[in-house]
């Protein structure tokens, strides 16, 4: 059944309170006491105080006992502003970090977990980046938000109990600004909402368009191409669409902010003034002194209740973030890391897919029908034109997707069955759009893995000379301490896009793993460079199980095994020699290539 608006606003009240508890106490705590000190301080000034004060004054009371009083309340209030202040300047900025690094800690962990097929569902990454870039913020809010709701609440019937004792017809003013709060502004948020909702897909139109204008590796084709037209085009249209949507809402949220508006402040302070000026002046049943704790309590109530309501306001709009907070951090992966399972045995003797298919998105197969077996330390190639399903194989073997149909089998067992991350360590990887991160080279190449650190040198050392890196590496002053990228450092390398290939050909090598797999390793190396890498990376893959892509079919010739792809199915497979005498596609592709190496 699907959840009731106030259900999942408390449902996401109470996993703000829960989350907020375990992370930080204190900061739970003493947020609901600063705001509950904050309107005992407000009852005792605004109302109770003038109240005593007039009504001493009516009884004619001695200025010694009258000053005695004010004072009490006077040191009550010092001391209530001074726990404000311990709490606004020193315990609200601290406990701010821990929430965000809390709440954040949570995210990535889970963030971790998710499936790569949720990364090509568009509804699912808008609900991701939602949870992700809010919860941060709308956590401590909502806290805030709850805890000022309780203690506004109930300094808004202390006050409806001053007035209620002075006059019973005065108190139902108060009927006034609820509509305006809790009807009106209510519908308003949630139209702000759904208007903000509707924007997310323009505004991450419009963030991109801004995020690759100022990033450095996309200048080169901005400067020498017309691209920021196109870019110019998507950012207009992402503009137009969110003044659409505003446009759309624009109409009904002014009429409901004038609505609010006037039953909020018009209606009651007008009426209330009325109403007492009728009392004292015509019917003489009420004295000025009543009329103006009526009067001052009668407004104090007013913005009491306006900070209420925006308070329940907040944690509505900031629930239904949460929700999508909550609904991620309870995402259970198709394929969870921490998933126990058998040990995988070594040495890997076979490799096998039993009729595998596979389709990112219902309805479509990237992969159909795939069978092979692989059995002792051998090469295999994955050749094919682009889209042909290589990669999606290979991906499918690391378990980064399972199947919709078949098995995978790694030494006779599906590879289903195993512990999720030791069957992930049996690979060593450089993918395709492997990615560079701002670190220094060895963290690059180790990925994490550390141990002895004289052998990590060697590793590093090792891995850079087979990637053919190591001299340049070398050259830098701090060699493999070097900061890659110049996200966080001036003094950052930036490196080509075949030397950044080539780290990462060297983050594969570095791992000693009985399978390897390298997706494209060489796509923007020079055909020199490409001949020493292969030539290092059949070295590399000698006593262990090699796959490895390559759109250069010269570079595919020693493999054990060539598996020409075509869509989604292996439609030639055999040795080169074998492939090259059955003339087929492998054959003519491969012939095509050097023909144009040769002109």
């Amino acid at each position: 059944m699907k959840e009731g608006f106030l259900y999942r606003t408390f449902t996401s009240c109470r996993f703000a309170l829960k989350t907020g508890w375990k992370i930080s106490k204190q900061r739970v705590i003493l947020e609901f006491l600063h705001w509950a000190f904050m309107y005992v301080d407000w009852l005792l000034v605004s109302c109770v105080l003038i109240r005593f004060i007039l009504d001493m004054a009516m009884k004619q009371t001695s200025f010694e006992k009258m000053m005695l009083y004010v004072w009490s309340v006077v040191v009550l209030e010092a001391a209530l502003k001074i726990f404000s202040r311990y709490f606004e300047a020193y315990v609200k900025p601290i406990t701010d970090v821990k929430l965000y690094d809390g709440i954040n800690k949570m995210l990535y962990d889970k963030a971790c977990q998710v499936d790569m097929r949720c990364f090509e569902d568009s509804e699912f990454y808008n609900e991701y980046m939602m949870a992700v870039s809010q919860a941060h913020i709308k956590l401590p809010e909502t806290l805030e938000g709850v805890c000022q709701i309780l203690a506004r609440f109930v300094a808004m019937i202390g006050g409806m109990v001053i007035i209620y004792q002075i006059d019973r017809l005065a108190a139902l003013f108060i009927i006034f600004p609820i509509l305006g709060n809790f009807v009106f502004y209510g519908v308003l948020n949630s139209r702000i909402f759904r208007m903000e909702r509707e924007n997310i897909v323009f505004q991450r139109m419009a963030d991109y368009v801004n995020r690759t204008i100022h990033l450095g590796e996309y200048a080169k084709e901005i400067r020498m191409t017309h691209v920021f037209r196109l870019l110019k085009k998507q950012y207009d249209r992402a503009v137009a669409a969110i003044r659409k949507v505003i446009g759309n809402y624009s109409l009904g949220n002014m009429v409901l902010f004038w609505l609010f508006q006037y039953f909020t402040f018009t209606l009651l302070q007008e009426g209330a003034v009325l109403y007492a000026g009728y009392r004292v002046l015509v019917s003489g049943t009420m004295v000025f002194a009543q009329m103006a704790v009526i009067q001052t309590t009668m407004n104090s109530n007013t913005w009491t209740l306006i900070g209420f309501a925006d308070s329940v306001m907040v944690i509505v709009k900031n629930g239904l973030y949460l929700e999508q907070t909550r609904h991620f951090l309870r995402y259970e992966p198709a394929i969870p890391e921490d998933q126990e399972g058998i040990m995988p045995e070594l040495p890997i003797r076979s490799v096998e897919f039993e009729h595998v298919s596979f389709g990112y998105k219902d309805g479509g197969y990237v992969l159909k029908d795939i069978h092979f077996k692989i059995e002792g330390n051998q090469s295999v190639a994955l050749a094919g034109y682009n889209g042909a399903g290589k990669s999606t194989l290979t991906k499918l073997l690391m378990r980064l997707y399972d199947p919709d149909e078949g098995r995978i089998l790694v030494n006779g067992i599906d590879i289903r069955e195993y512990q999720v991350k030791a069957y992930r360590e049996l690979f060593s990887t450089a993918f395709q759009n492997g990615r560079i991160f701002a670190n220094t080279i060895a963290e690059n190449i180790l990925m994490g893995r550390h141990g002895d650190e004289e052998k990590d040198r060697e590793k590093i050392e090792q891995a850079l000379k087979l990637a053919d890196m190591y001299e340049e590496v070398e050259r830098q002053p701090l060699r493999e301490k070097t900061i890659l990228t110049r996200e966080f450092s001036k003094e950052g390398v930036v490196f080509s896009g075949g030397q950044n290939q080539k780290i990462l050909a060297a983050r594969a090598f570095a791992k000693d793993s009985p399978i390897a797999v390298f997706d494209e390793p060489s796509s923007a190396l020079d055909p020199i460079a490409e001949y020493h890498l292969f030539e290092n990376i059949r070295e590399y893959g000698r006593d262990r199980i090699l796959f490895f892509i390559s759109h250069r079919l010269s570079s595919v010739r020693d493999a054990d095994m060539v598996f020409y792809l075509k869509n989604g199915r292996i439609q030639e497979r055999g040795s080169h020699g074998e492939l090259m005498s059955q003339n087929g596609e492998y054959a003519s592709l491969y012939r095509l290539q050097a023909e144009n190496y040769l002109t």
